[in-house]
């Protein structure tokens, strides 16, 4: 006897009203009973868990995921064992669980017998609502059957195959709702998320609902799982949002655009699923929700990975492009996604270019170097003109998103580098000057359409147009501040900041505590989100394209949105500069100053510094005992005397006010008597001679008077200003630097051949004797190195030079004339310009045989000038008796190694490929360097000084 026959009294009235047990024998049925959804959810099982008597309460505890009384059809509950593992299950000790079992299982055996008896009297038919006796006929047709039917079929089809294992009927509603809660993501007692795995599995594999076989059912289970495992991926990725409300972040907005999506979806769904009745419905639910929660799960998945804003960007727009193509019913909703995701990194271009203040989040993201720029504090020396520290900023072009094109992106930071050096000079300048600009500047955008990008091409013509006036006026000291101009302070940009900021994270519900637990969030500010609409907005899920133009490719439509705004912006904040640099700073004296010193182009400036140097009837400038040094008519007399290298106060004193006279040369002709005050007046940028750092190596080379390196320790030392160096950087002021120690040594070259024909006006010289070694080495000499020369003062230097100096004067004629557009013709831009200044010196340099591709040449000419130098000497003992006969072998020697040398170098200049040379011709900047119409090549012009009639 089971308990209940020990616990009831049998001389009690009270269940005198049961039915005894002992007269009911009921047979098994050999199908299951149909259940019928209308009735009452009173039911239990064997195997209830007295944990569920909670059931009633179950809406007001959101976080128990109960399913009710009874999850298996009671017919088909034998064999069943309660899994312990299930998440909907408690630990409970074990004498508590007996303890209570009895009075459960007591209440519920009399309920059950109620739903028995309530079974019986339902009205399924006309003739049982007439006849209540009357029982319904048992189907002939194995199609009429029903559920019930297709269940006998399966059972019977396992038993003959011997194939029948534990299978357990679940009720559909109570799956269902599972299913539900599967496919937001959420964890049920049939399926659990596995934290380890980090996806959702099933908690019981032998379960089934009646109709339908475990196959089908499988798989419609695993497009669930897989649905769900990426909803709370989308879930976990949102609730990671950054909570620094000072740092506008592209993952802070991609996770707050999924958590619109994914509340979206969840109030779309749990609204459909009142209606649905079969497993066809909930596939046809979760089909088209799928595939949007496995797009953004993987473009979460692609983010992960991501260590900058640049490479989140990147990501983002090239997984968004890729699925706009394969499902292009997603386009819309895609390109909401990516244009939250830009936003952040779009105002922080804005800010570096100038179309909105600078926050202190710019700034620490250029400092930081999270950004596409880094700024670089430049040490400054003691020679300075500058006593603050000046900022610069260097490009990293990996910070730059994949979808910006590499010369738009150059332009972006060449702008902001530009508009700083304009703020630092000019605060109150219209383009810097946000205060006397209105709040209709235009923003950067993404469009979708072309219509979109046609506004976008009209607001940037119009804010263009507007502008250009204000900086004439500016330009001529007529600009004042408009009427109609707001001004725009740091602390209202801050307010408009913080309130973006608000707004977003209010969208993001991220402080909204007591629902970031709860399946659903409240609606608040998702309900009027964008991304919102395009999920509601149309049938399916609202995944239909929803615009109604045709628009560009998503990559291809950031370049097409910002190039308007964005050339407009650079254009005036270019030619601001321009006239900065031209106009106030003085650009181009500046230019002349470097090519009529350092290139050697001011002739009254190359003749005293070569007299100075290497004139031997120059007095000494050396330090002698019982004689006073005086600086008229001194000279460092290099080739002439037997000391070297010269000491320092020696230099001062021969080299001390050379520039000064030279640099104020026509203005000393017209008031003399001022001489002396100009001669202490400092030059522009510091001009000064100074010596240059060697190595060891060099120095050693620097001590012997005879070698081609004896002057390399001297150098024009020169720095320019802080706005001048925008163009005179040290890269090319390090390119003058190497062009005037090789015209150093060509200068030097030019005075020694010379000095060898006066040694054949000797008295005892045989000059006259054809057969004379000497006299040959001495006009072969002389004509080589005179050559040289002349092409390297007028070919190499001074044809360059005088295209250069062209292009100058267009610029500065244009910004005389207050002509924006012929001005960036000429000058295209400040970054551009500054290339084309170092193209021309790489071309000068280029021209005369000192870049790396000339290294072996230039060695080479290094050889011929060493083997003149040493033959120098020996030309100057000409005429002394006894000597000739001694020096004539060696001299024999030098002159066969000279001719083998100069040969060598004429059949080098025979061998350069004029195609390869003439490519030279253009710069980086697209400027032309030639206009030559023959296909000549630069080098054509030395050979063709060099033998004339083939000599060599």
């Amino acid at each position: 006897m089971d308990q209940e026959d020990h616990t009831t009294d049998p001389f009690s009235s009270h269940g005198l009203w049961r039915v005894s047990k002992f007269t009911l024998q009921s047979l098994q049925p050999l199908e299951p009973l149909p259940w019928d959804e209308e009735l009452p959810d009173l039911s239990d099982g064997f195997f209830k868990s007295p944990l569920n008597i909670f059931d009633k309460y179950a809406s007001e505890l959101p976080g128990l995921s109960t399913f009710g009384p009874d999850l298996f059809d009671p017919d088909q509950t034998l064999g069943l064992r309660t899994d312990t593992s299930s998440e909907s299950q408690s630990n409970v000790n074990s004498d508590q669980h007996s303890i209570q079992e009895d009075e459960v299982e007591d209440l519920w055996a009399l309920r059950s017998l109620d739903v028995r008896q309530d079974s019986e009297d339902l009205l399924k038919s006309w003739e049982k609502y007439h006849d209540r006796t009357s029982r319904e006929h048992v189907p002939a047709y194995f199609s009429e059957s029903g559920a019930k039917g297709f269940d006998a079929a399966l059972a019977r089809q396992a038993a003959k195959w011997g194939t029948q294992t534990q299978r357990f009927m679940v009720q559909e509603d109570v799956f269902f709702q599972a299913l539900l809660k599967l496919g937001l993501g959420w964890s049920s007692l049939f399926f659990r998320y596995d934290e380890q795995k980090r996806q959702f599995e099933q908690v019981h594999n032998d379960i089934r609902i009646s109709g339908i076989t475990s196959i089908a059912l499988n798989g419609l289970t695993e497009e669930l799982l897989r649905c769900g495992t990426n909803m709370q991926r989308l879930r976990i990725f949102a609730g990671k949002v950054p909570v620094k409300s000072n740092e506008l972040s592209a993952l802070s907005a991609f996770s707050g655009a999924a958590a619109v999506v994914v509340h979206t979806l969840e109030k779309q769904l749990v609204g459909q699923f009142r209606s649905i009745a079969s497993l066809l419905q909930i596939k046809a639910l979760f089909h088209e929700c799928g595939k949007v929660v496995s797009v953004l799960a993987d473009m979460v998945s692609a983010v992960d990975g991501a260590v900058s804003e640049a490479q989140i960007v990147s990501v983002v727009s090239e997984r968004a492009t890729h699925f706009s193509q394969t499902f292009d019913h997603m386009e819309a909703l895609l390109r909401e996604i990516v244009n939250r995701v830009t936003e952040p990194w779009l105002t922080h271009v804005e800010a570096w270019v100038g179309l909105r203040p600078e926050t202190s989040t710019s700034v620490e993201l250029a400092s930081s170097g999270r950004s596409f720029m880094a700024v670089e504090n430049q040490p400054e020396s003691k020679k300075t003109l500058s006593k603050t520290p000046r900022l610069d900023y260097r490009y990293l072009p990996d910070q730059m998103p994949s979808f910006i094109p590499p010369d738009q992106a150059f332009l972006i930071f060449e702008s902001g580098r530009s508009l700083r050096l304009l703020k630092r000079n000019h605060p109150q300048h219209p383009v810097a000057n946000h205060e006397m600009r209105d709040a209709g500047t235009p923003k950067f955008e993404c469009a979708s359409t072309w219509f979109d990008i046609e506004r976008i091409q009209r607001k940037a013509s119009e804010y263009e147009a507007e502008l250009r006036s204000e900086i004439l006026k500016y330009n001529r000291g007529e600009y004042c501040r408009g009427p109609g101009a707001t001004p725009h302070t740091e602390d209202s940009g801050n307010a408009e900041e913080h309130q973006v900021l608000t707004g977003t994270f209010e969208l993001f519900d991220l402080d909204d505590v007591p629902n970031a637990t709860g399946l659903l969030r409240k609606g608040g500010n998702c309900e009027k989100d964008k991304l919102g609409h395009l999920l509601d907005g149309t049938p399916s899920l609202g995944l239909s394209a929803v615009q109604s133009g045709f628009g560009p490719e998503l990559t291809s439509s950031f370049y097409l949105s910002l190039a308007p705004l964005l050339s407009s912006q650079a254009l005036l904040i270019d030619f601001s500069c321009l006239h900065l640099l031209f106009k106030e700073h003085q650009l181009r004296s500046h230019l002349t100053l470097q090519w009529r010193f350092q290139l050697l182009g001011d002739g009254f400036f190359t003749s005293r510094l070569s007299n100075s140097l290497f004139d031997p009837d120059m007095e000494s400038g050396e330090r002698k005992v019982g004689m006073v040094r005086s600086d008229v008519h001194a000279g460092l007399r290099l080739g002439s005397r037997d000391t070297w290298p010269p000491a320092s106060s020696e230099l001062r004193l021969v080299l001390i006010g050379l520039l000064n006279e030279c640099h104020d040369a026509d203005k000393r002709l017209e008031t003399p008597t001022h001489a002396d005050r100009r001669n202490e007046k400092e030059l522009p940028g510091g001009l000064s001679f100074s010596i240059r750092d060697l190595t060891d190596e060099e120095i050693a080379k620097c001590k012997d008077p005879n070698a081609i390196e004896a002057l390399d320790f001297l150098r024009l030392q020169y720095k320019p200003s802080a706005v001048l160096e925008t163009i005179l950087t040290q890269r090319s002021l390090d390119k003058y630097d190497r062009l005037f120690k090789h015209l150093l040594r060509l200068l030097r070259m030019v005075s020694v051949v010379k000095r060898l024909i006066r040694d054949s006006t000797a008295r005892g010289s045989q000059s006259g004797d054809t057969r004379n070694v000497l006299q040959k080495f001495r006009i072969d000499s002389q004509h080589f190195v005179l050559a040289i020369s002349d092409y390297s003062f007028h070919v190499g230097i001074g044809s360059t030079w005088r295209r250069f100096q062209d292009g100058l004067s267009k610029i500065e004629s244009c910004l005389d004339h207050g002509d924006i557009d012929g001005t960036i013709e000429a000058a295209h831009s400040v970054h551009r310009l500054r290339d084309h200044h170092e193209d021309v010196l790489d071309q000068m340099l280029y021209a005369l045989f000192q870049s790396k591709k000339h290294n072996e040449v230039a060695k080479l000419l290094d050889d011929i000038f060493g083997t003149i130098l040493t033959f120098a000497p020996l030309s100057q003992l000409d005429g002394v008796g006894g000597v000739r006969h001694e020096t004539e072998a060696a001299v024999r020697r030098l002159y066969s190694l000279f001719r083998k040398q100069t040969s060598a170098f004429v059949g080098y200049l025979r061998g350069i490929d004029g195609a390869k040379a003439t490519s030279r011709s253009l710069d980086r900047s697209g400027m032309a360097f030639t206009t030559r119409e023959a296909p000549t090549t630069v080098f054509d012009h030395l050979l063709a000084r060099l033998e004339m009639k083939r000599y060599y």
